[in-house]
């Protein structure tokens, strides 16, 4: 196999959880000369290590040897873009996590600090079993992939009416007690929305 070296990568494989349209990481094209789109059947929300095979099998189809992970309705912007190729061109690290910015009724979602997934690697250093990681260094990057959810309190409601159960009323007020650590009311507004529902598969 012909392997690009780490450093001077300006080539990517985007590996697409979900429907992600190119739209979502069209920033990237400032910085770098090719990028392909792997489709994949995930769920855009799976946990990359509970389908680790079917993750093995789309790095092993992907054309280039630089990977990043989206999922559906994620978006990357300039800043985020420019951090990637820069990361891509780097000598040092060989694995990169990206937190996750979550947007509702268009303003960022309060859920507390997350250390973000490994979501840019370089598959010569990939672990092929158990979690999703690379031999060496990992570093998480300064910027933020964007998520968008809901655009009103409205669409959520019907959507979860239509693919999810409600609880009870009890059940309802002891979910919504246990995950709300935060006093901003458009957190608040969806922690009590979900708190109604079930996303458990039948």
């Amino acid at each position: 196999m012909n392997l690009e070296q780490p450093g001077a990568a300006a080539t990517l494989s985007i590996l697409c959880l979900g429907q992600v349209h190119a739209a979502s990481f069209e920033p990237l094209a400032a910085h770098l000369t090719r990028i392909e789109q792997v489709v994949t059947t995930l769920a855009p929300q799976i946990e990359l290590s509970a389908a680790r095979a079917e993750v093995n099998r789309a790095i092993d189809a992907a054309a280039h040897d630089w990977i990043l992970i989206l999922r559906e309705r994620e978006t990357i912007d300039a800043p985020l873009a420019a951090e990637i190729a820069e990361s891509m061109r780097g000598a040092g690290a060989r694995g990169f996590r990206i937190r996750g910015q979550v947007f509702y009724a268009g303003k960022a979602l309060r859920l507390g600090a997350r250390a973000g997934e490994l979501r840019l690697f370089h598959r010569r250093y990939l672990l092929r079993r158990g979690d999703i990681g690379v031999q060496g260094t990992v570093v998480r990057l300064r910027n933020a992939l964007q998520s968008r959810t809901f655009e009103s309190p409205a669409e959520h409601r019907e959507f979860l009416r239509a693919h999810a159960v409600p609880h009870s009323g009890l059940r309802r007020l002891l979910l919504f007690l246990r995950n709300a650590r935060t006093f901003d009311p458009n957190t608040l507004r969806y922690l009590w929305i979900e708190a109604a529902f079930d996303h458990t598969p039948a």
